[in-house]
């Protein structure tokens, strides 16, 4: 932790945080992933205890259970050689798992904004923290709501102010906003990523046995959802700046030449309010995304009863098991039926014989 830079106040905390808390987060992963799967360890052991069983079980099975075939021969290697990589082998995590989780968010944002990916991710922190500085600029100058110099002198009601709070409330209320909806989108998913990374080579050993793959799939699912919410915070950042920009720099400039901005407070605390609740709408959409089950599906209508989705009942697949099983043996009896007759002597009225005595 004392690599990377210090926390200073003054016109450089955004800049300062953004990279602290980015360093942090690559420390806890690289190091805590180094840390737990070196030998001797208790995540190391515990892996390879679970790597034994695994190879034991399947052993047993294969001596005394049913015969493996070629696809759970290749299924269960697969799975030891996925184990293997992602709990044992540093370069082969690096590259498949520690940069797609910490370092492609930036690059993929950085493209979805301005095509340039090195550029802007290098750029961004210092754009973070310009805005910063004009907010406090803009509090220094005030509103100059006394002063009377309008530039539309018809507007008299701008004079007053547009909400119940004071004009230093207002710019209070909206830095306050800026910063904590950007450090905050910053450090939620860098953070939770790096302490992810770190418990791969326990959480890693899991994913052999069925009872306790679902807890490899929830690690897996929130490495992808905090992927994904570095990339949305990113570009809503984005578009944040892009709105913030150009009206900071005009009523810096009203302001530099003598003119009064009134409803400057209320306007930049609406556009703060109104992007930090952006962001924590979008972690709970994207977390809704990821950790989705399953594909939706409707339930199967037949062909020849259109409406029977909507009269299924649950009498219904006995009572048609019923009839089925009717019909098959009235059929098997018409068939018995008429091997018989066919194999009754061909008998006609003019062949027979018949017997004077009898009498019709």
């Amino acid at each position: 932790m004392s690599a990377c830079p210090a926390i200073v106040t003054g016109d450089e905390l955004l800049v300062l945080l953004v990279t602290h808390i980015d360093c942090q987060a690559q420390i806890i992963g690289s190091y805590g992933y180094l840390a737990l799967g070196q030998p001797g360890s208790f995540a190391s052991s515990l892996a390879i205890g679970l790597l034994t069983l695994f190879v034991a079980f399947f052993g047993i099975r294969l001596m005394f259970g049913t015969p493996a075939g070629a696809r759970d021969i290749v299924s269960s290697a697969a799975k030891i050689g996925i184990v293997l990589a992602l709990a044992f082998s540093w370069p082969a995590f690096r590259t498949l798992v520690y940069d797609v989780t910490l370092k492609a968010p930036g690059e993929i944002a950085g493209t979805v904004l301005s095509g340039e990916p090195e550029v802007d991710r290098l750029a961004f922190p210092a754009r973070l923290q310009k805005v910063d500085n004009d907010m406090l600029r803009l509090a220094e100058l005030r509103t100059g709501r006394n002063s009377g110099q309008l530039i539309d002198q018809s507007a008299q009601s701008a004079v007053f102010t547009g909400t119940a709070q004071g004009d230093a409330s207002d710019y209070g209320m909206a830095r306050m906003l800026y910063l904590s909806s950007v450090i905050g989108s910053v450090a939620l998913p860098r953070i939770a990523a790096g302490l992810l990374l770190a418990l791969a080579p326990i959480v890693a050993a899991l994913y052999l046995f069925t009872q306790t793959r679902g807890i490899f799939a929830g690690w897996l699912k929130g490495l992808v959802l905090t992927i994904g919410i570095s990339v949305g915070a990113t570009i809503i950042l984005g578009v944040q700046l892009g709105v913030i920009n150009p009206w900071l720099a005009d009523a810096i400039r009203l302001r530099s030449l003598g003119y009064a901005v009134p409803s400057a407070p209320a306007e930049i605390f609406a556009i703060m309010l109104a992007f930090a609740i952006v962001q924590i709408v979008m972690m709970w959409f994207l977390a809704k995304v990821v950790l989705h089950r399953g594909w939706i599906t409707r339930p199967a209508i037949s062909e020849q009863e259109p409406d029977a989705g909507f009269r299924q009942s649950a009498a219904v697949p006995a009572i048609t098991g019923r009839t089925t099983h009717v019909r098959h043996t009235g059929r098997i009896n018409n068939s018995i039926e008429s091997s018989m007759r066919r194999e009754q002597p061909v008998t006609g009225r003019r062949f027979h014989i018949r017997d004077p005595a009898i009498k019709p």
